[in-house]
């Protein structure tokens, strides 16, 4: 089976030996794809990328339907493979944290710990912005809003900042957005915007 020959929308929704090859073919190269991409990491093993290739196969299956076809079915799937495979690996890296363990002695991690000095280099404008951003994080947040605020820049999966804080997905998104607009408006006070932000990081 030649890759460039197949129409894998249409041969994944079928039957028999044509899909069973396809299903076979696609896994394989998700499973490549995901070896060269998360070939840096030393905290992934082989096993593991068989579980990611696996996981993501399924969800590619699930998801045929909402396929646009502005790219090429094998681009798409293997964008689902490195999300579900990063996801999969955030969740592990924050599964056992606690709340405390993002508390040491009563200051929240939102400073040093999630935004060093020396993170941007010699830039001494983000250094500034940066500056900034961890003095509103500390200065004119509630406690709750600074956890959240720091569990999404520590890229902690929403489900788990939600468990860690015992509460339910709306409280807790009412939390971040109450946080965002709480800094953007302090940092507007001071003369940042988010042009400014995005000019300096490049976003």
């Amino acid at each position: 089976m030649v890759e460039s020959e197949i129409n894998w929308p249409e041969v994944l929704r079928g039957t028999g030996e044509e899909h069973s090859a396809a299903v076979t073919a696609l896994r394989e190269i998700l499973l490549n794809g995901l070896r060269v991409a998360l070939r840096e990491r030393s905290d992934v093993s082989e096993a593991q990328l068989e579980d990611f290739a696996q996981e993501s196969l399924l969800r590619v299956l699930e998801r045929l339907d909402q396929f646009s076809g502005r790219s090429k079915f094998t681009t798409w799937a293997y964008a689902i493979a490195i999300n579900t495979a990063l996801s999969e690996l955030r969740r592990k890296r924050w599964q056992d944290v606690s709340l405390d363990a993002l508390t040491a002695d009563g200051q929240q991690l939102s400073e040093t710990a999630v935004m060093p000095d020396n993170s941007m280099g010699d830039d001494e404008e983000r250094t500034r912005l940066m500056a900034a951003l961890r003095k509103a994080i500390a200065e004119k947040l509630s406690e709750k809003q600074r956890t959240v605020i720091v569990c999404m820049l520590q890229e902690m999966p929403f489900g788990q900042v939600v468990e860690l804080l015992g509460t339910n997905r709306n409280s807790a998104y009412k939390l971040l957005h109450d946080a965002r607009r709480a800094l953007k408006q302090h940092l507007a006070a001071e003369g940042i915007s988010p042009e400014v932000f995005r000019t300096a990081f490049g976003a």
